[in-house]
């Protein structure tokens, strides 16, 4: 019986020659032949939906034959569970995987960047496997996915069209890439973190605090009576958007490197959806480009924006006296954890520069550096999707200062989900990967008054 793959193979050449047959008539603007007409007839009535029959069943079949391995796979992890008392049973899973090893032909190459800890080469190796398996069909890793039940052909095959998609991601390759995502990502470091349940939903805000009153003792004039008040709740809406990433790998790849793919591929879709937070979150305008996330270039409102200093018109002009003007603007709140935002090549031209103008760097720092920018006794955090010119760049937010848990709310729908796409860039001989997942992002205090001032801009100068 032939495999789902090879069918859905065999469907891709019959629709490349009916179409190939319509498209020479149509060029050399002619009816189709007799022969021709029987041919594309065939094609489309007969043989296209028989394939289609036979991958469905194929599709079926192959599932339920990897359903069977993991069943039997698990049947023979709680025997020895029985037997030997030791493994509980949320450990089945990793336990299935701990007794797989590395062939030598397929050792890492450099030092991986995704996956750490001790069984890091491990995980690469499950990972790539599942990539080889879905993206390229190779026999040898279905096989290994087969073994040990991780391949679901249902959901990687298509019967629209030639191409594959929608393969399971390994749970060691998912935590790998939440892990980096939440490395390179600002955005989602410092907001709010609200899991969501639904589509939509509302988190309160505190819009106006209780009022105190000075009262007096009760007596024959003044009865001591409190005067009451209430806070003012509000509420930010968090909607669940989907974003999605497209990232491009060579198909000149195969087991021997299937370390390194898996190592690869993760880091990459991590890094296009963390970069995509960040932008939509720093810099969204509102409109489609951002998901219809309004950032906080423009969501901040003018009060809690700090223009520089006339004549300072770009990263390397800023001076102390307008970082301090920043700073002023920013009230105190209880237990908040504020520092400055801004990209590398802004912090090294503006802040980095007027400390070293300074001077007191130690021989220790000099040589060493410091782990942890630091500016006015405040953290720094490099956002990367922020301007990045040092020169002349008027009327332009070079740099921000606060509290985004205070701010800002980052609401999770939907983990992860990956698809493949074999045809996308044929011509490149390239595969695309495609990335989504459903977030919610709203910067929800936005300087209308001090009270909701958590966070504040600082301005280059118009001129």
């Amino acid at each position: 019986m032939r495999t789902a793959s090879q069918i859905n193979e065999t469907i891709g050449e019959y629709r490349d020659e009916l179409d190939a047959i319509v498209a020479v008539s149509e060029r050399e603007e002619r009816e189709m032949s007799p022969e021709e007409t029987v041919r594309v007839t065939d094609l489309a009535e007969k043989l296209i939906p028989n394939c289609q029959a036979q991958l469905k069943t194929a599709i079926k079949v192959e599932h339920e034959r990897n359903q069977r391995a993991s069943a039997r796979i698990d049947a023979e992890i709680a025997d020895q569970q029985k037997e030997r008392g030791e493994i509980v049973a949320r450990e089945a899973s990793n336990y299935r995987f701990s007794a797989i090893k590395v062939p030598a032909k397929a050792k890492m190459h450099s030092e991986l960047k995704a996956f750490k800890g001790e069984d890091a080469e491990r995980n690469a190796y499950i990972a790539g496997n599942v990539i080889l398996a879905k993206v390229f069909g190779n026999s040898a890793a279905i096989h290994f996915c087969r073994n040990h039940g991780l391949l679901d052909v249902s959901a990687a095959m298509s019967t629209s069209d030639n191409s594959k998609g929608g393969f399971m991601v390994p749970e060691e390759m998912q935590t790998a890439m939440i892990r980096l995502r939440e490395e390179r990502g600002v955005f989602p470091q410092f907001a709010n973190r609200v899991p969501m349940g639904a589509d939509i939903i509302r988190v309160p805000r505190l819009l106006t605090d209780v009022v105190a009153y000075w009262v007096g003792e009760a007596n024959s004039s003044n009865t001591g009576e409190i005067t009451a008040s209430d806070p003012v709740i509000g509420e930010a809406e968090l909607m669940a958007r989907k974003l999605a990433a497209l990232t491009r790998i060579s198909s000149e790849l195969d087991e021997d490197a299937v370390i390194d793919i898996g190592d690869m591929l993760t880091m990459s879709m991590a890094y296009s959806m963390a970069d995509k937070i960040d932008d939509a979150a720093f810099n969204g305008d509102g409109t489609s480009t951002y998901g219809g996330i309004l950032g906080l270039k423009n969501a901040l409102a003018s009060g809690a924006i700090q223009d520089a200093l006339a004549g300072n018109v770009g990263a390397s002009t800023l001076d102390f006296a307008d970082f301090e003007a920043a700073l002023g603007l920013y009230p105190q709140y209880a237990a908040a954890s504020p520092r400055w935002f801004m990209h590398s090549a802004v912090y090294y031209a503006s802040a980095y520069r007027l400390m070293n103008a300074a001077g007191g760097n130690s021989n220790v720092t000099l040589s060493n550096g410091v782990m942890q920018p630091m500016f006015l006794g405040y953290p720094v955090s490099f956002v990367q999707v922020m301007p990045s010119t040092s020169g002349t760049l008027i009327s332009t937010i070079l740099a921000y200062f606060g509290d985004l848990r205070l701010s800002s709310s980052y609401g999770t729908r939907r983990s992860v989900r990956t698809e493949i796409a074999t045809e996308r860039y044929f011509e490149f001989d390239q595969i695309g990967v495609k990335t989504t997942e459903r977030i919610a992002i709203n910067n929800h205090e936005r300087g209308e008054t001090i009270r909701n001032r958590p966070i504040i801009a600082l301005k280059s100068a118009a001129s």
